[in-house]
């Protein structure tokens, strides 16, 4: 079994981001994007695992079509995961 790359880290909107992470530092925002990232990655299997045999998950759009899906769920704000990642990401977190 192949395994692909590693996707490339979302792409979000900033008013999609939390406030503290949209007024903090640079560092702030690569941990967010860190998580984001992470949370994509999780996504992305999920929704391969949940979608239906078939069209969407065989043949040459498949990959494509999933990560149409997880780059979806990412772009609106994902489903929570990277906002409780986060705090433990940042580099001051002790």
């Amino acid at each position: 079994m192949m395994m692909s790359s590693p996707p490339t880290p979302p792409s979000v909107p900033a008013s999609a981001l939390p406030a503290s992470v949209r007024e903090g530092s640079k560092a702030d925002r690569q941990a967010y994007t860190a998580a984001l990232g992470f949370e994509q990655m999780l996504l992305g299997q999920l929704v391969g695992e949940m979608l239906p045999k078939g069209t969407m998950t065989e043949g040459p759009h498949a990959a494509a079509m999933q990560e149409a899906f997880t780059g979806g769920l990412i772009a609106n704000g994902g489903i929570g995961l990277a906002a409780q990642l986060y705090p433990s990401m940042r580099k001051d977190a002790s």
